[in-house]
């Protein structure tokens, strides 16, 4: 995924959510202390469906060198020094689908409802095309509610359901329904300025906008002080 970091260029990036100054920045070194701390204090429920268990320092070192590997991208959320949320997108190892990337996003208790999950998927999503994805997928239980609506008000739609596919640390077991998105069905999601593919277009001034885009038009027109 390589190809993906050509974007590093636009971190970090602030933004203002809700009254909240927050600043996102690819995951590095730097990122491995309040990582962990961060996923120390996520519900036990939100750690179960995570393909790694985060709160561990030694499998934050090594999801820190996969990134740096490019074997995946990590974008992470931050306010005042501490780690709020993140999203990440990895692209199939065998061959046959290396067009395709699964995409994860988690965020703190306290930020959730205020548009900060959207925006990290946002930009996981761009990155991930940009490095020749066409097919996105994304895993979770039904009852995480918040994190399903999101995704489907994005345009993923359910494709199965894993029966019992997840157990947890009391030995019961969980379904996991998997969700998709395929480009070829949002032939029209496309930023009006630059021309890249995008998940939900922003708009401003009647412009349909990346991310990117619409922050520094946002910026130009004073939207910033």
């Amino acid at each position: 995924m390589t190809a993906a970091t050509d974007r590093n260029q636009h971190f970090p990036l602030p933004l203002t959510l809700q009254g909240r100054a927050l600043v996102f920045r690819p995951l590095s070194p730097s990122c491995r202390d309040a990582m962990i701390a961060f996923a120390r204090d996520l519900p036990e429920q939100d750690l179960l469906f995570l393909d790694r268990d985060i709160a561990q320092p030694a499998v934050v070192d090594q999801w820190i060198l996969d990134v740096a590997e490019g074997k995946l991208v990590t974008i992470v959320a931050w306010q005042d020094g501490v780690i709020v949320g993140y999203a990440t997108t990895a692209r199939g190892t065998p061959r046959w689908t290396r067009h395709v990337a699964e995409l994860r996003v988690v965020v703190a208790e306290g930020f959730r409802g205020i548009g900060l999950g959207r925006w990290l998927l946002e930009l996981v999503f761009e990155m991930a095309l940009q490095a020749g994805a066409t097919k996105l997928v994304a895993r979770m239980p039904p009852d995480q509610t918040g994190a399903l609506n999101l995704f489907q008000h994005l345009g993923f739609e359910q494709e199965a359901v894993l029966r019992d596919h997840a157990l947890d640390a009391n030995g019961l077991t969980h379904d996991l329904l998997v969700l998709s998105f395929h480009t070829r069905q949002h032939p029209d999601s496309r930023c009006g300025a630059c021309g890249v593919a995008v998940l939900a277009p922003l708009v401003l001034e009647g412009v349909r906008l990346c991310s990117h885009c619409y922050e520094a038009r946002y910026e130009e027109l004073g939207g910033g002080d």
